[in-house]
């Protein structure tokens, strides 16, 4: 997985945080005695400045060196603004090594007022991500995060530089961060911070963590790779339950992450073997462009096919004698099948009544199937209070019902 560079615009940012500064010569008696220019350095500085507004930078650089030479006990706002000059003739050259040098030098200075420092402070840490100097970058960019004068689009830079850094720790927390300022914001963090996220639980092999990550981007970003990820992966988690591969696909199929002949096949069969030849029938005949010409799928769909036939003559007649099982279990089978012909309503009332004569081996799956029984029928807010309760079940149900949620919620 590769997360896009977000280069930073040098004009911008120096335009933003770089302001030219004067000397007060003519004003000397007004300005407080830390604050004079010495009349020795008065010539080459006023040379620096004619040099500036012609655009002679090289010259610029020349007469802040006379300064220096005409006057070796300086003071610090002498120093500092010579090292002004130098400042913006690298500006104006476009050096933005040296225009980090001379930031950092004035900066340490001490005589910026606060609010030009704060500006430059901004800009110098901007440079250095530019300049891919990341580890400093976070570091300046860590201090306006913590006094919440960051900018909103630098949460993504601090995302890309600790990804570039290859520290997969500080990734995590630093996007995961950057995700959370955006979602306040209102607005989805852009695709590379996810990614760069995901990227990270990769590189740590903590793939719990990378589930949880891939429902945090399937909120926003439903892309059918990103599906085919979080069903195959939440498998992996511990404690999944094989007997809800089943329903792995149900989910599968819903929100188009099946890729191949071989998941269509595998899908119908395993619907096959729970005795639904309806369901198996169902989604060979939308796989159908996948598994054309494909022997096993050619022999399941005769199969299934007929086996569907034989079981929608029979099925009406069988609620009488299911009702009177001591369990609820005879119930639930049936409305699975019910719902397996799109009969929804049918599934949904056999399945409350499953759960309300109890007797289930696992409740929570009688549960879970009913959720999905009135997201097929169209009722939605019935299935997300169901699936709201399922969240915290183990055995994976919880993941199950999490993934159901987010298709929900999806974007159009």
């Amino acid at each position: 997985m590769r997360a896009k560079f977000y280069p930073l615009l040098l004009g911008a940012l120096l335009a933003a945080g770089i302001g030219t500064a004067h000397a007060k010569d003519k004003d000397k008696d007004a300005t407080p005695p830390e604050k004079q220019i010495s009349k020795e350095l008065v010539p080459s500085l006023k040379a620096a400045q004619d040099a500036l507004e012609q655009k002679n930078y090289q010259a610029v650089l020349d007469a802040a060196k006379q300064a220096e030479d005409a006057k070796a006990d300086r003071s610090p706002y002498e120093n500092f603004f010579i090292n002004e000059m130098r400042l913006q003739a690298y500006v104006g050259l476009n050096d933005t090594p040296h225009i980090i040098g001379a930031l950092e030098t004035e900066l340490a200075s001490g005589q910026l007022p606060e609010a030009d420092a704060a500006k430059r402070e901004k800009t110098l840490a901007g440079l250095y991500y530019q300049n891919k100097d990341y580890a400093k970058f976070l570091e300046k960019s860590e201090v306006m995060v913590q006094k919440g004068t960051a900018p909103a689009d630098w949460y993504a830079l601090r995302c890309q530089a600790a990804w570039s850094m290859k520290d997969w720790t500080a990734t995590d927390t630093i996007c995961k961060q950057a995700i959370d300022v955006d979602e306040k914001a209102g607005t989805p963090a852009q695709e590379q911070v996810y990614q760069m996220l995901l990227d990270s639980t990769v590189q740590r092999k903590d793939y719990v963590a990378y589930v949880d990550g891939l429902a945090l981007t399937l909120k926003v970003y439903p892309k059918s790779d990103y599906w085919a990820d979080y069903l195959v992966f939440m498998q992996k988690r511990p404690g999944f339950s094989d007997r809800l591969v089943l329903d792995i696909y149900r989910l599968m199929i819903r929100v188009g992450a099946m890729k191949n002949a071989n998941e269509y096949i595998d899908y119908a069969d395993l619907a096959n073997r729970a005795t639904l030849p309806g369901e198996a029938k169902s989604v060979l005949e939308k796989g159908q462009s996948q598994v054309a010409g494909n022997p096993a799928a050619k022999q399941l769909m005769a199969e299934v096919t007929k086996a569907a036939a034989e079981d929608q003559k029979a099925i009406d007649k069988q609620v009488a004698e299911v009702s009177k099982a001591p369990t609820g279990l005879p119930l639930l089978k049936l409305a699975d099948a019910y719902a397996s012909y799109g009969q929804y309503a049918k599934a949904i009332d056999l399945t409350q009544k499953a759960i309300d004569k109890g007797g289930l081996k696992n409740p929570n799956d009688a549960k879970l199937h009913l959720a999905v029984a009135y997201v097929n029928a169209g009722q939605r807010d019935q299935a997300e209070k169901i699936f709201q309760e399922l969240v915290g079940a183990p055995e994976g149900l919880g993941d199950l019902a999490k993934g159901w949620l987010i298709y929900l919620h999806q974007p159009a």
